[in-house]
């Protein structure tokens, strides 16, 4: 699986998608935190490290996009296959394209936090570990994305599984800040709390500032919520895999 993993990094360094979105997350994190654009109010109110967290989620866009796209690309150009033909096996493949997505995600973080120190935030043990936070909820979202991915071969329904994703991710927040302002109590609050910080899209919201503070189960239980959905996506993504047939 080494071997997979070094050329899936090798070609995502190379591919010219993730190159103009590392040249983007750097330019649009410093435009953001340095407010080039004069923006008032609230946005301005942020600071510079509030603004950088802001745009942080940016890249939850990219990825829903590059992540599905990229796995389809490596089954219509024959690269899993040959993958195949070479001895490995199809749960070598997936980990391999998973853990160099993770890589990417790793490469653009760091252009992210160093266009946000750039343009003024201060480098604080808070902001650090919010960036790790974010970091690690996004491998889960990667994850999830991936496992489809590596599943649905057409492009087209590929796509639409993605965007499938994206919405669930963002209505489980949106349905889950009224249940728990309202209705949920007790335990069933503690568990939609967890669902909540399930989506990469709530615990942004929670560290940008817009969430309820009590959505916030603390930065431990966060890790923990990003690292188990890592966790079972892998071994959901591994079932019955080197039994599948490829076409």
């Amino acid at each position: 699986m080494k071997n997979i993993y070094i050329s899936g990094i090798y070609r995502i360094l190379k591919n010219r998608i993730f190159i103009l979105g590392c040249i983007l997350a750097f330019v649009i994190t410093l435009v953001f935190t340095a407010n080039l654009m004069g923006m008032t109010g609230r946005f301005e109110r942020m600071g510079c490290a509030g603004r950088m967290i802001f745009i942080n989620i940016a890249m939850m866009a990219f990825f829903t996009i590059f992540v599905p796209l990229y796995t389809n690309e490596e089954y219509r150009d024959g690269t899993i296959r040959n993958k195949l033909v070479a001895g490995f096996s199809q749960k070598q493949v997936y980990l391999g394209i998973l853990f160099s997505h993770i890589t990417a995600l790793l490469g653009m973080t760091v252009c992210y936090f160093l266009a946000g120190v750039i343009g003024g935030a201060k480098i604080s043990t808070e902001l650090a570990i919010t960036t790790v936070i974010l970091f690690f909820a996004m491998c889960g979202y990667i994850s999830v994305m991936e496992f489809v991915a590596m599943r649905v071969q057409k492009t087209v329904l590929v796509a639409i599984c993605a965007f499938v994703i994206l919405n669930l991710a963002y209505n489980i927040v949106m349905i889950g800040n009224f249940f728990l302002a309202f209705i949920l109590k007790g335990t069933a609050y503690a568990i939609g709390r967890i669902i909540y910080n399930a989506s990469v899209f709530g615990q942004w919201l929670i560290h940008a500032g817009f969430a309820d503070p009590q959505t916030n189960p603390g930065n431990i239980n966060q890790l923990i919520i990003s690292v188990l959905i890592v966790v079972i996506s892998i071994l959901l993504g591994c079932i019955g895999l080197n039994k599948r047939d490829l076409k």
